[in-house]
């Protein structure tokens, strides 16, 4: 290395003491390999053509500001979730389900299964549970309690005496209502139940 190349060196190293360290070091080792082998002519005319150290550094400086993001630059803001993927549409919609029914007879009930579906904090098997398991239990029953009035019915006109075994239509229909008014709140309280500790959609 000539004496002009060293001189030049460390011209460089001073005007690249504030550029990042990684982006200096690059620079100087590109400029070093250009040196390496020149002859005392060859290496002043590389110099020259490099130009002053000054204008390298700014040069370098300028393209790292032009990389870097603005520090000023406003962050971008997450996106919100959907409003039927929080927890509170999913809790309105539970308890909508639990209690719409009694407030709205029939129309409640069924705004409250519109709420349930639209949530996204429940898997789809546990929406069908909690919608159509109380209705097959109560179709269930219902079926029974047609059964039993048929029973009824056909010991009424044989004149014989009731079975006290089989129960009444009048029973029958009555244990009914009061299992609708039970499992209707119970699917409800299972979606609840089934709400606790989670705060984003599962996977289906």
């Amino acid at each position: 290395m000539t004496t002009d190349t060293a001189d030049y060196l460390a011209r460089l190293d001073a005007a690249l003491r504030d550029v990042p360290h990684g982006i200096a070091a690059e620079i100087r080792a590109g400029i070093v390999e250009e040196f390496d082998g020149l002859a005392p002519d060859a290496a002043a005319a590389r110099i020259a053509q490099l130009g002053d150290p000054a204008e390298i550094a700014r040069e370098a400086m300028d393209a790292g500001s032009a990389e870097r993001p603005s520090a000023t630059a406003a962050p971008i803001a997450p996106a919100k979730p959907a409003v039927t993927s929080t927890k509170g549409f999913a809790i309105i919609a539970a308890l909508a389900l639990l209690c719409g029914g009694f407030v709205i007879p029939v129309v409640g009930w069924f705004g409250g299964v519109a709420l349930v579906i639209l949530s996204g904090l429940w898997r789809r098997w546990e929406k069908v549970v909690a919608i159509l398991g109380p209705l097959a239990l109560i179709a269930v029953l219902g079926l029974l309690a047609m059964v039993f009035a048929a029973l009824g019915s056909g010991q009424e006109q044989q004149g014989g005496p009731m079975n006290p075994l089989v129960p009444t239509p009048l029973d029958s229909w009555h244990a009914t209502f009061i299992l609708v008014f039970l499992l209707v709140p119970a699917s409800g309280l299972w979606l609840l139940w089934r709400l606790r500790g989670r705060t984003v959609p599962p996977a289906s």
